[in-house]
């Protein structure tokens, strides 16, 4: 697995450049660089990210439910049939979260020893393990203890999916702990919040969201009856008194609508030369259904997040009959926007808008599940009435990354709630088995991260079975799976993706063989 070292900055020499062009240009070989410094890259990686978690969303819309083709589109293959091979499904996804690794890689190996730059070596190792532990969500077994070495090491070794995980988790652990000792001392420098694209400095924030994200991972591992032990002991050595994110994790280094837009705006909304982005693509019967009443009425979110609802054109991914709509003129299904537009509410707000990486709805639900099974200390039902808030909160949010002055999260996720009070996946004291408790808390989950972080969905989909679909069915209510599935399961839906064929060329020895996308599976995936 050769790797290049590939940095966050096509102009890293030219340092006269706005901060914003700094940040946002990519892939320049640092051994090419005089002037690469930890300083400079370090927000930079951060950034490339955030695009990553952008890439992670995109690709994984059709596999989460989110998204099926629209009408007057053809050659969708694989992507309908389920049928990709080791080119075909998003082949950058590897390379470039191994090279965002190797940035935050290269920033350890220069601040480590610096107690002055102890918030920047604790930065990147969170956001390492961040890119380790979705390598691992996606492809399972993956190079680790010999991956990051550049020409010292061409083909490293497959490490265990749960040892990496187990390895990422003890990173964060430090990284918690660097902070806190730093925090205590005069000798660490602050990192400027021009420097922090995510959290503006704010080491409390950093913390939180490591956190958070070993939260994520211990659930994962829980449910696997050899890793319970380990995950038992991790959740009693949690310190819950810095506590999980209770504000959105986002980055944005001054994006510019007519040279480095959100790639959110560009993924989903318009082009810089506002050309319409998705339009082969619509929104699925199956995930509108939990907004139009088929299966709980949801208007107010439906409203920021499709144009046109509730009468947004809709489809089963793999129906590509004659009677399929097109998606609408005006635009992307997935915005309001118009071209010409900078602001609006929802997924999509803007060009210049902030790019989730993990956000509060999320954090509140993963605390929620860890209360009602026990593994923490606390009131789920608070959590997963937190974790709708939330939701609200984040779509009602402008470009500017603050409320909208005409909306009342609260009061909407109230409204929401009273609504659809008979049901269980809404009003959690309905929810009277621990089944129908995670049930809840996943379903919601499912609902808040639509189109913002599709790859957890499916993840999570795997994990639980939740949201819950009818296995063998054609109702697009009540299946995701495609028409033109070829997965032989009973849910017609793949288990996994394939390691991209660079890695069978280039690491032959190492790279797995026989992986199938219908009956491998993730470490953690017991359905």
């Amino acid at each position: 697995m050769k790797r290049n070292f590939k940095y966050i900055m096509l102009g890293l020499v030219v340092l006269a450049s706005s901060s914003c062009k700094k940040f946002l240009d990519i892939n320049t070989n640092p051994n090419a660089l005089t002037k690469a410094t930890p300083e400079l890259i370090l927000p930079q990686a951060i950034v490339g990210s955030a695009a990553i978690s952008n890439t992670y969303n995109s690709v994984f819309g059709d596999l989460s439910g989110a998204r099926a083709n629209a009408g007057g589109f053809g050659g969708f293959g694989q992507v309908v049939t389920y049928d990709f091979g080791t080119g075909d499904f998003s082949p950058n996804l590897w390379p470039n979260s191994y090279d965002n690794a190797n940035d935050f890689e290269y920033v350890i190996n220069n601040t480590s020893s610096d107690p002055k730059l102890a918030y920047s070596t604790a930065i990147a190792r969170i956001m390492k393990s961040l890119n380790f532990e979705r390598l691992v969500n996606q492809f399972n077994d993956v190079p680790y203890t010999e991956a990051l070495k550049g020409s010292g090491k061409l083909q490293p070794k497959y490490d265990k999916a749960e040892d990496v995980y187990k390895a990422c988790i003890e990173e964060l652990s430090k990284a918690i702990a660097d902070i806190t000792a730093a925090q205590a001392s005069t000798a660490t420098n602050t990192v400027a919040a021009s420097a922090d694209p995510m959290f503006g400095g704010v080491m409390d924030n950093w913390k939180k969201f490591a956190n958070t994200v070993k939260l994520r991972m211990l659930i994962k591992m829980a449910g696997v009856p050899a890793q319970q032990a380990y995950a038992t002991a991790q959740f009693a050595a949690i310190n819950t008194t810095i506590g999980f994110l209770t504000t959105d994790a986002v980055v944005n280094p001054g994006y510019q609508k007519t040279e480095r837009p959100s790639p959110v705006y560009n993924s989903f909304g318009f082009t810089t030369t506002g050309v319409v982005t998705q339009d082969s693509r619509l929104p699925s019967k199956f995930q509108y259904a939990f907004y139009d009443g088929k299966k709980l009425s949801d208007a107010n979110r439906g409203k920021v997040i499709y144009r046109s609802f509730p009468s947004t054109p809709l489809n089963q991914l793999g129906d590509e009959s004659a009677g399929v709509p097109r998606a609408l003129a005006a635009g992307s299904s997935f915005t309001t926007l118009l071209k010409d537009d900078l602001s609006a509410l929802g997924v999509v707000k803007g060009p210049t808008q902030s790019t989730p990486v993990l956000l509060a709805t999320e954090s509140y639900f993963l605390q929620a599940e860890a209360y009602a099974r026990g593994y923490l200390t606390g009131n789920a039902a608070t959590a997963f009435d937190n974790g709708i808030i939330q939701s609200f909160t984040y779509l009602y949010k402008t470009i500017a990354n603050t409320v909208d002055a005409t909306k009342n999260p609260t009061a909407d996720a109230t409204a929401y709630k009273n609504t659809n009070t008979l049901s269980p996946l809404v009003n959690f004291t309905l929810a009277g088995t621990l089944d129908q408790k995670i049930e809840a808390i996943i379903t919601q989950k499912y609902i808040a991260l639509n189109m913002i972080a599709n790859d957890e969905r499916f993840n999570e989909f795997r994990r639980t079975g939740y949201p819950s679909i009818v296995n063998g069915s054609t109702d697009p209510i009540l299946t995701f799976a495609s028409r033109q599935s070829v997965s032989p399961r009973p849910d017609r839906l793949p288990t996994r993706v394939l390691y991209p064929q660079e890695e069978y060329n280039l690491n032959p020895t190492n790279a797995p063989a026989g992986i199938n996308k219908f009956t491998s599976r993730i470490f953690w995936d017991l359905n």
